[in-house]
């Protein structure tokens, strides 16, 4: 079950309990992939981290249990991707933000140009919005977290994408992350 940390203050109970609740969700993803009709006329399917935003986002989230969500998300696209059930003609693909992990997700990619809208851009760029703007580049590998665990056999890195927004309305600071992506090879 995803949820929004409503009180962001209170301490976080029982972690160890939303982490087991999350360490079963690459054993259910299989039950919830789409049927060919569901996907047709879509470019992808996603399925975010059903978690409690506390567990896995600062300043609650310990390196341990952002190590265990990583753990689940990929466990949760090698089980999609040797799925019997698995749709056919798609890329499975792990979408991991960092620090954000609530933002994180697994997704089935129809369309092989909107995965490859998700790669890092080979350099900075500047996008300009109604309120505010978006600048994108090539995130540095280095700056991959320690806790990231070892990926599947087949799950490729193909890098980051850092992402700093600026909406005036949120203030003088512009909001940053790290968008990384691993995926299998379409089939």
């Amino acid at each position: 079950m995803r949820r929004l940390d409503l009180h962001p203050r209170r301490k976080l109970r029982n972690p160890g309990r939303h982490l087991r609740q999350l360490s079963r969700w690459p054993e259910r993803i299989v039950d919830q992939l789409p049927g060919a009709a569901q996907l047709e006329g879509q470019r992808f399917w996603n399925f975010k981290v059903p978690v409690f935003a506390k567990v896995i986002e600062p300043p609650h989230a310990t390196p341990e249990t952002q190590r265990a969500c990583i753990a689940a998300i990929f466990a949760a696209a090698e089980a999609v991707e040797r799925s019997t059930r698995r749709p056919k003609n798609c890329r499975v693909a792990c979408l991991v933000t960092t620090p954000f992990l609530f933002e994180s997700e697994v997704t089935l990619f129809k369309d092989e140009d909107y995965f490859r809208s998700f790669l890092p851009p080979p350099k900075q760029a500047r996008t300009a919005l109604a309120e505010g703007s978006i600048e994108a580049g090539p995130a540095d590998v280095s700056a991959l977290p320690d806790y990231v665990p070892s990926a599947p056999k087949g799950l490729e890195f193909f890098g980051g994408a850092t992402l700093s927004q600026f909406d005036p309305s949120w203030g003088d600071k512009p909001v940053g992350r790290i968008n990384w992506v691993w995926a299998y090879d379409p089939r």
